[in-house]
């Protein structure tokens, strides 16, 4: 009973303190995550006004009053229009670089603003104007980011860099068999593996225009000896002639090992409304998840069809998704959408979506304000995540803030963090440096593991499927391993680079301890992948070992009180002793 109640009066003083914790609020529009000081923090590139700032994330321990804390770093000047960036290391000196997007009219200018030496500048190199975003992707596999786009015409802009971090060589032979893509407008292209081999595919969101209307037209390219090509039959037409969808989204819902691409399949052409969600998969083709949006509507981002963002909030394997909704004429509200199971769903649909009904605090400007985005960022790095709003207070410029989240029961995770291979003498897994801490996008990873009920648990999931269009993807893979206590069976990692030797794009880790996270550093050459795992206790085991010790320190207070009491009553005893009259002595 005792320990009972010290088990309830340290979680209360534990959830007291979470409370009283404050969250800064900071000031820009956020336009990426990066870990850009390699200290294994995620920071965030934000615009404010003119210029582009790099928020480095404050690691301080022992900072007991704040959470989400954020220094300046860099600041450059980039325009006065609004900005999109994708970040990656783009001339291999293992320092993150900016792609950068400009809209003017109906186009985009693009540049890459390239890392310096020191980190403390960047340097700017135009590129071309094209009729989208373009991509931060590395299509040749060589562990250096690439730019990848169209032209307005059609035609593929895709463009490698020296040293310097100059335009270097076209790379469209890697494409051959290309003719043309016309972007669906306000959507991003993925890069992830749909097919199960744990190599990347890019799909490319193709415009198909008929006499009753304009149509999204995914259309897959798959990585080979030679470079890539195009797979017209894998990926079909969505089912309904659906015309209006908001941005696809690749994660695998179901958790059945193969990740799935789901598009929002929206009412109206702003995508207010969306009445469900259209799903395929590589084995089963498509099928249909139910979802309710009650009476609210969704707020999309501006110039952008990004409706949702995918995360696995609950940590039970499945992944969630948050959006912005707005009920009648009420301000917006930030809302976690649940993954849960539907055993009566039409169209083989195994999953459905549904608004969570938790109310998360937000901060007090935005009650004056306007929500403008919503997306989940691990605060703490600790497999837990919270949610970033940005919103316009009623005054003022455009700022950001978090909700932590924490929680979450004793639910575990496994975090998973791929490096590119460009890291020089920072592959020793001795030194005090790993690798060259920046991530790997398209590498892929995936487990399986028992859940402790006699069934089993598997997911797949790819790092950064898309850099554009504010997507806001992650610079790690998270996987929920809910509240099972077994350790991971099996982890296999996939480089996003094509070999024909298996151990040189894929490896395998096998009998993982749930809470931890790993950094994975490809081959340079040869097999060798170099692993580091980091473990971080469960909740529940912190607070059993609180207990444990306030009960010791209690014991011990006890048993030195007992102690002196017993010393007392032995000195009073021999003063008595002392003082009493020896009638033998007579």
């Amino acid at each position: 009973m005792i320990v009972f109640r010290l088990l309830l009066v340290l979680c209360t003083v534990q959830t007291s303190w979470s409370l009283v914790k404050k969250v800064p609020v900071q000031f820009g529009r956020v336009c990426a995550f990066g870990d850009f000081n390699g200290d294994s923090n995620t920071d965030i590139l934000v615009q404010r006004g003119r210029n582009l700032t790099v928020l480095l994330q404050d690691n301080e321990l022992l900072n007991v009053l704040e959470e989400g804390v954020f220094k300046n770093s860099t600041t450059f000047r980039v325009g006065d229009e609004t900005v999109e960036c994708s970040l990656g290391d783009f001339n291999g000196d293992t320092k993150l670089d900016i792609l950068v997007s400009m809209k003017r009219r109906k186009e985009y200018h693009h540049s890459v603003w390239i890392s310096t030496a020191t980190r403390d500048s960047f340097v700017e190199h135009k590129l071309a104007v094209l009729s989208s975003q373009a991509l931060a992707i590395d299509v040749d596999g060589n562990g250096w980011h690439d730019v990848l786009g169209f032209y307005p015409n059609g035609s593929m802009y895709c463009m490698t860099f020296s040293r310097d971090g100059s335009p270097a060589f076209d790379c469209n032979y890697l494409f051959p068999g290309f003719i043309r893509v016309e972007p669906y407008p306000g959507v991003p292209h993925l890069f992830a593996d749909f097919t199960g081999d744990h190599l990347a595919e890019i799909v490319f969101m193709d415009t198909t225009t008929t006499s009753s209307g304009s149509y999204l037209t995914p259309r897959m390219w798959g990585r080979f000896k030679n470079g890539w090509r195009e797979t017209p039959t894998v990926i079909s037409q969505i089912p309904g002639e659906h015309q209006f969808v908001g941005a696809p989204m690749a994660a695998d819902f179901d958790a059945d090992g193969l990740i799935e691409l789901l598009v929002p399949i929206c009412r109206k052409a702003d995508c207010k409304q969306v009445t469900e969600f259209a799903n395929w998969q590589y084995t089963r083709g498509w099928s249909t998840n139910a979802f309710d949006l009650q009476n609210f509507n969704i707020l999309p981002d501006e110039d952008s069809m990004m409706l949702f963002r995918v995360g696995d909030f609950s940590l039970d394997g499945y992944p969630d998704l948050v959006a912005t909704l707005v009920e009648k004429q009420s301000l917006g509200q930030i809302k976690v959408i649940d993954n849960i199971p539907c055993t009566n769903c039409d169209r083989n649909g195994t999953r459905r979506f549904e608004i969570n009904k938790s109310v998360f605090i937000q901060p007090k400007e935005v009650a004056l304000g306007e929500i403008k985005m919503a997306s989940f960022f691990d605060l703490k790095e600790d497999g837990n995540l919270d949610i970033l709003i940005e919103y316009k207070p009623f005054e003022g410029d455009t700022k950001f803030s978090f909700i932590p989240c924490d929680d979450k029961g004793d639910v575990t995770f496994l975090k998973v963090q791929v490096f590119t291979n460009i890291c020089g003498k920072r592959c020793d897994p001795t030194s005090k440096e790993l690798g060259s801490g920046v991530s790997w996008s398209g590498a892929c990873a995936s487990f399986s593991m028992s859940d402790g009920w006699g069934g089993s648990l598997k997911s797949a999931s790819c790092q950064i499927p898309a850099t554009t269009h504010r997507a806001l993807a992650p610079p790690y893979v998270l996987f929920g391993l809910g509240r099972s206590p077994n350790f991971v069976d099996e982890l296999t990692i996939g480089a996003p680079r094509y070999s024909d030797s298996l151990a040189v794009r894929q490896h395998t880790l096998k009998q993982i301890v749930p809470n931890s996270r790993i950094v994975v550093i490809p081959p340079e050459d040869g097999t060798h992948w170099v692993t580091r795992l980091y473990v971080t206790p469960s909740q529940l085991i912190l607070q059993s070992l609180a207990v444990i010790a306030l009960v010791c320190a209690m014991l011990l207070i006890v048993v030195a009180f007992l102690h002196y009491r017993e010393k007392k009553e032995d000195r009073v005893e021999r003063q008595q002793q002392s003082h009493r009259f020896h009638f033998d002595a007579m």
